[in-house]
């Protein structure tokens, strides 16, 4: 009696907690509409170049902002990893992820110094307005690029921090796309091409290739 109890309880409750959990990540500061990366969140994806079967780590992902369109566009036989060190946002991902029912949606705590992802398992890696965050950056690259299977794709989206970028930017984001790219080609990928995303302004978007055989 006791356990049927509690069970009409639970499920009494979970639509509660659904609307909750929804309240939540509609009022986190990272789904903000007004975040350039938001804004233009479908223009981000589309210059992924995203195929079906694709696995896709999103690194630092936050709140799950990109969970929903890039595990649509790599459809069942592909998969999305959503990584992050925060144990509140990763908590708010899964909620992500059990209300969307996506079956082919992973969610994963890493670290600050490793994604926690097998060796050799990721086609494409995206780094979306987290990078600046890597520091020291040598430890997560490495670790980023072993997950990488040779051939693979990273993909970095950030603020291109300039002498004229607001007095937020330039006091929050350790360094401009020049450093950034050095450190990423000092940790083994080549530099293949900043991608074009129209609308996204104050950032860059720049993809780089895990060579073959290395």
């Amino acid at each position: 009696m006791h356990r049927l109890l509690a069970l009409l309880l639970l499920l009494l409750a979970a639509p509660a907690l659904a609307q909750g959990s929804a309240a939540r990540l509609q009022a986190h500061p990272l789904e903000d509409p007004a975040r350039g990366v938001i804004a233009n969140r479908d223009a981000i994806v589309a210059a992924l170049a995203l195929r079906p079967g694709m696995v896709v780590a999103d690194i630092g992902a936050g709140t799950g902002a990109f969970m929903a369109p890039i595990a649509r566009a790599v459809g069942p036989k592909g998969r999305y990893i959503g990584v992050d060190i925060d144990r509140e946002l990763v908590g708010l991902m899964r909620d992500r992820a059990r209300s969307l029912g996506l079956p082919n949606v992973e969610v994963l705590l890493s670290r600050p110094d490793s994604v926690m992802l097998a060796p050799a398992s990721v086609d494409l890696m995206v780094v979306i307005d987290a990078y600046h965050h890597f520091d020291p950056p040598e430890p997560m690259l490495a670790s980023m690029r072993a997950a990488l299977r040779p051939g693979g794709q990273l993909v970095i989206v950030d603020f291109d921090r300039r002498p004229e970028s607001p007095k937020w930017v330039r006091g929050h984001v350790r360094a401009d796309k020049a450093a950034f790219l050095r450190e990423i080609a000092r940790a083994g990928f080549r530099l293949e091409q900043d991608l074009a995303v129209p609308g996204l302004t104050g950032h860059f978007a720049t993809r780089f290739v895990r060579p073959q055989g290395r």
